[in-house]
Formats: C-alpha cells, sequence, structure tokens
C-alpha cells in the first residue's frame, strides 16, 4: 500500500536526465572540496561523458551516510518522486548511504518511478539485478565495516592525544581552537598538522572574573551571573548570562556558569571519563587560566553554597 501511494505521488514519468549525488563525510579533518571535485571527475569520466542525457541536477550533502536525514538526500528522493529526472549517478555505493537497509530501499522506492540509480566505479551495475545487488550489498557490508574501524581508529587518536596532554573536542568559553604545522622532528608521531587549545585573549579575562567573584565567598552563583551581566558580558556564543524577559523577571544562566565551574580543563588538567582519565593526573599542554588551588577551593563553595540549599540548580 505504501509503495503505491508513492508511486502515486509521481505526477509525470521520468523526465531523461541526471541527478548527480556528492555526499562527503562530516569528519572534520577531511576537505569536503577536494572530495567532491574528486567524485565529480570519476562520475564525468565514466559515465557522463558516454551519455547523451543532460544533467537536471547536482545534490550535496556533507554528513555521515548513516544518516538518511541528510537534506539534500531527501531533497533528492522528492525531485526523484516528482519525475524530474531518470537516473542518479554516485561515485560509489557508500556514497549513496552507508546503511544499506535504508540506501536499499531507496533504491527500490526509485525504481518503482522508473529511475535507475548507477555507481561510477561499477557503472554497469545494476542494483535491481539480482547477482549485481549481491555485490552492492556486500559493497554496502564492507563501507559500514570501514566506517566501524575508522571510528576505533579516531577514538584512540583521540585517547592518545589526551594521555599526551593534549585537548581533544571544541575548546570551551575563554579557549581557542589551534591548528598548524607539526613541528619536524614530532611529525612521526603527530603527523603534519597540529590541534590544540589556548586562552581567547578576548575571553579569557571573563572567566578569570569569574573565577574570582566565586572566591571572594560572598556571592551565589546566580550572583556572578548578574555582576557579569552587570558588565556587559555575554558568552561566546552572544547570549547575556542573564535573560531579562519582557515583563523584567530575570533568569541567571547558572547552567553555563556551573559547568565552567566544574570544568578541570579551566586548571590545565586533562579530563575523561570515557579514558578513565581522573582530575589531576595528567596535565595538560595548554595554559590554565584558574590555578588548581583556587580551582579547587571553588568547588567547596558550591559544595557549601549546595548545602545551604541556595538556588544554584541548573536551568
Amino acid at each position: 500500500m505504501e509503495a503505491a501511494n508513492r508511486r502515486k505521488a509521481a505526477t509525470a514519468p521520468p523526465q531523461p536526465g541526471w541527478a548527480v549525488y556528492l555526499r562527503t563525510s562530516s569528519d572534520e579533518n577531511q576537505k569536503p572540496e577536494f572530495s567532491r571535485d574528486r567524485q565529480r571527475t570519476m562520475i564525468q569520466m565514466n559515465v557522463l561523458d558516454m551519455s547523451d542525457m543532460p544533467v537536471y541536477a547536482e545534490y550535496i550533502d556533507v554528513l555521515t551516510g548513516k544518516d538518511p536525514r541528510r537534506k539534500a538526500y531527501q531533497q533528492m528522493l522528492a525531485d526523484a518522486r516528482a519525475g524530474k529526472f531518470s537516473h542518479v549517478i554516485v561515485e560509489r555505493a557508500d556514497r549513496f548511504g552507508r546503511d544499506d537497509t535504508e540506501a536499499l530501499r531507496a533504491i527500490d522506492e526509485l525504481h518503482e518511478f522508473g529511475i535507475a540509480v548507477r555507481f561510477a566505479n561499477t557503472p554497469d551495475l545494476d542494483p535491481i539485478d539480482p547477482d549485481d545487488r549481491v555485490l552492492v550489498t556486500l559493497t554496502f557490508a564492507l563501507a559500514r565495516r570501514e566506517s566501524a574501524l575508522m571510528g576505533l581508529r579516531v577514538k584512540g587518536g583521540l585517547k592518545a592525544k589526551r594521555e599526551s596532554g593534549g585537548y581533544a573536542g571544541r575548546a570551551p568559553d575563554g579557549y581557542l581552537n589551534v591548528r598548524g604545522q607539526t613541528e619536524l622532528d614530532k611529525r612521526s608521531d603527530m603527523g603534519r598538522i597540529s590541534h590544540w587549545i589556548e586562552p581567547d585573549s578576548e575571553r579569557a579575562h571573563i572567566w578569570r572574573e569569574a573565577w574570582a567573584l566565586l572566591l571572594t565567598e560572598n556571592m551565589s552563583v546566580s550572583e556572578v551571573a548578574e555582576a557579569l551581566h552587570a558588565k556587559g558580558y555575554c558568552d561566546r556564543n552572544g547570549k547575556p548570562f542573564v535573560i531579562v524577559g519582557k515583563t523584567g523577571t530575570r533568569r541567571p544562566r547558572i547552567d553555563k556558569l556551573l559547568r565552567a565551574f566544574h570544568d578541570w580543563t579551566y586548571a590545565g588538567w586533562v579530563v575523561s571519563e570515557c579514558d578513565n582519565i581522573a582530575p589531576k593526573i595528567i596535565r595538560g599542554t595548554w595554559e590554565p587560566l584558574v590555578s588548581t588551588e583556587d580551582f579547587e577551593a571553588g568547588l567547596a563553595i558550591l559544595e557549601r553554597l549546595d548545602g545551604n540549599g541556595a538556588d544554584e540548580q541548573a536551568s
């Protein structure tokens, strides 16, 4: 019934033409523009140059193939249902999607509308043909395996980075993520490009002031937020530390401050639950914004405030 309904949704038979689908991973270390150029070249040389059909449109996603909610991918399916083209071309099967169940379902749905899917690296392969479908399914399985192995390699690399004192992930407010060429004598271990964090010259002072206010022991976290707000400070996204409603109601963003006051990164220590790295075991390679002594004093103050029933619940 569902397939019949989808067939009814097509308002016209497919118009002869190609839909070019390009997908690159959301991995930040990849250069999407280079990958797309390579995909275009293979598609053009192996398929389009031998075809008399025009190219209807190019659909581009920069997102993992395991997510079927890709915007361009869904737009391509919508245009296919409307009969705007007769063929879809991708560089190879796993560019269409690493989830074989979703990808094969979409291929079958396109076939219901008379739309063929082809792969530039094996242009003669027809995923609807029973024998060829076995090869396509195997391709998806290998892609899924490669994705899993890559995930393990990435996790291993992040763990090694933390264990050597590096910071992995987006820098906390008050710091900046920085990348640059690795020193020659370290490239064999770290690769050509290094990533690190360093204090943000425009924002580090805000967090130093936040700790100074907390360490007076005379202010609740809400009052710290109010003091920062009074100076016109906002978080790095431009959101104020106190939200003022239309009626004048005030909501200090104590959740933002509490997360920072409990983040050992600011004291210069690597901490990771997933890698079982406890505080004060591995010293980070970045400059701390607060001393370890003051950071721990701040934690003790927060415990006392919470014990006194202060208004420190995260909002």
